[in-house]
């Protein structure tokens, strides 16, 4: 009997068609993107940092549940109230699947059981995936240091192959992630699937100004951009597009006191819903440079399996 590839396990745990996943990116989500992204197939995740409490997050799990019948994530973070969030989210609002960041606890897995819960599990270093590898994880995924989210020294692919022999649950590989050639990588591999983040954060659903994505674009147009990976605490790093508010603040030290102060952190995404005319400091992953237009969150799910379809029908040559 031939044994199911992780990534037909991952979707029948999701209740997706496609193994692919919209990453929470903490700022860079909301109803609106969720909801497209999960229409389209994939599994649309709706990070709540920004938005903190229960109050805030419902209106936009309820404007998902206008737009789309399908399954969708929501994201918590490890952040001070991560459990009461959870808990309210599952209980009160009736949230059936969650992406938690870096965490799992035993009260989780106690609302796992109670509720029939699906949890998928975001680690960033073989470190943090041992405070979780006994709890009843669904999805995992392992975020390496391609990403612009909070991430660790380690790669994608690195962490991926120091975590693959330690769990029976399919992975998704989140870094750098980007177009259909990464998912049929992802799938030779052995994981279950991609998440991305830049990509859908630059879509024109997400809730990032027009502005700032038209003028990403264009400046991709004539220098493709590059990145650049940045401590912001004695454990995580965060990656940027390097260009100069980034150079500036790099040069001074002032990222590191951002990221200190909390407040401070939430100012600096208050800037990614504004109209911009001059750059600023903005979060991405590796992939930035393959931006070439900005699309709907649904016609990026087509265009990854369209090319996903093409990379498997190519024959390579034997040697």
């Amino acid at each position: 009997m031939t044994e199911q590839h992780p990534s037909q396990t991952l979707i029948q745990r999701l209740g997706v068609r496609y193994p692919v996943v919209q990453g929470g990116m903490t700022f860079g989500s909301d109803g609106a993107l969720v909801a497209a992204v999960s229409e389209a197939g994939g599994l649309g995740t709706l990070g709540t940092f920004h938005y903190r409490t229960y109050e805030r997050v419902m209106p936009e799990v309820e404007l998902i549940r206008e737009r789309t019948q399908a399954p969708f994530a929501v994201n918590v973070p490890f952040f001070e109230n991560n459990l009461e969030l959870v808990t309210a989210l599952a209980e009160r609002g009736g949230v059936k699947c969650f992406a938690l960041g870096g965490w799992f606890s035993a009260e989780v897995e106690e609302l796992k059981a109670k509720h029939d819960l699906t949890i998928l599990v975001s680690v960033n270093s073989p470190t943090v995936f041992r405070y979780v590898e006994q709890r009843p994880i669904d999805v995992l995924i392992v975020q390496g240091n391609e990403s612009g989210g909070a991430n660790n020294q380690y790669t994608t692919r690195q962490l991926f192959e120091l975590i693959r022999p330690e769990t029976p649950a399919p992975i998704l590989l989140a870094g750098g992630q980007w177009d259909g050639l990464d998912l049929q990588h992802a799938l030779a591999l052995g994981a279950g699937g991609i998440q991305l983040g830049t990509r859908f954060f630059f879509s024109s659903d997400s809730p990032l100004h027009s502005s700032i994505k038209d003028s990403i674009v264009s400046r991709n147009s004539k220098r493709p951009l590059t990145t650049s990976l940045s401590k912001v605490s004695s454990t995580l790093n965060m990656r940027f597009i390097a260009n100069k508010p980034f150079k500036k603040a790099e040069t001074s030290g002032e990222i590191e006191q951002i990221f200190s102060d909390k407040e401070r952190v939430f100012a600096l995404s208050e800037a990614f819903f504004e109209e911009q005319q001059k750059p600023l400091l903005l979060y991405s992953g590796t992939g930035i440079y393959k931006l070439k237009e900005v699309q709907g969150a649904g016609a990026i799910v087509s265009e990854i399996m369209g090319e996903y379809a093409d990379a498997q029908a190519t024959t390579l040559p034997s040697f």
